[in-house]
Order: C-alpha cells, then structure tokens, then sequence
C-alpha cells in the first residue's frame, strides 16, 4: 500500500472525541451522566470541532460539563469506534485524556453546572469494580484500559506539528 490509496483532499469522515479521565483521592473516576435516549454514565467529553484541536476540544468538554478547568497534557489511550449502522454515527476515534487527580476539596466541588443540564442529569465518582455498574461495557473497558495505562505510568505526549502542547 502507499499513501496514494487515500485522497488527502477528500478523507474518509471520521469523528474524533476528546474524553478525560479524572480520578479524586480514592481512585475514583468521575462519570457524568446524559439525559438523552438513556445514555448510561460516561467520561466527560464529546466531540470536537471543525479546526479545534483533541486537546481544546477536551479542555472545553470538561469545563462545560462539570466546570473543571484541567491542564491537559497526555494521552492515555486511543479507542477506535467503527461505524453503527443502528444509529447511523459514523466511525471515529476517541482520545482519552489524563485529567490527573483531584484533591478531596476540588473533588466535593464538582457538579454539573446549569448551562449543561439540558444534556447531563449527573455526575458521580465511581470507584472501578463498579463501572459495570454504571457504563455500557465498552464504556467499562476503555475506562479499565485507561486506568491500566495510568497504573503502569504509560502515556502519549500531546503533539501539534511536532511540539508539545501546552
């Protein structure tokens, strides 16, 4: 193959999430909770824009969401997500974030803030023998994977055009 199979001026349509994972002094992670089509509990974040790079996008997810304003310099895992033919949602990847770690103050602070509870009900720590409890099971394991990676002290730098992000 060379890269002459793939039209760099017309590329395939791909979605690209931006999620963060943030975790309080006990090792929970923060989920929050969508109000629409009963959408199970998530990380915080969503897609990001036309020209907005993964780590803006996820930046203003996360304060959108629950008002955290992070610095976010790592990733901790890529996850890709083939096209549903059920919802029509085409295939993308989502980048998961290292948000760190809160301290127990910060921690008991965060609520979803009023300009975003048209599209979440919640939020909560939950520790990770419970995500079964409360994610969708893909959702379980890419949150397993990330936790995984922040265990072993894997992450990926955040890169634009070669230098660090900041």
């Amino acid at each position: 193959m060379s890269h002459a199979d793939v039209d760099l001026k017309a590329p395939p349509r791909r979605r690209f999430g931006a999620v963060t994972l943030v975790r309080d002094p006990d090792g929970r992670v923060l989920l929050v909770k969508p109000t629409y089509e009963g959408k199970r509990w998530i990380l915080p974040g969503g897609g990001a824009h036309q020209d907005e790079t993964l780590t803006t996008a996820a930046q203003r997810e996360l304060r959108e969401e629950t008002g955290l304003i992070r610095q976010l310099t790592h990733l901790i895992a890529l996850d890709y997500v083939p096209f549903n033919p059920e919802n029509g949602v085409s295939e993308g990847i989502n980048v998961v974030f290292d948000g760190g770690t809160l301290t127990t103050d910060d921690a008991h602070t965060v609520t979803i803030p009023d300009t975003a509870r048209h599209e979440l009900a919640g939020c909560a720590w939950v520790h990770a023998h419970q995500l079964d409890e409360f994610c969708a099971p893909y959702q379980t394991r890419r949150i397993r994977q990330a936790l995984n990676a922040i265990d072993r002290g894997a992450s990926l730098p955040l890169l634009e055009l070669g230098h660090t992000s900041t």
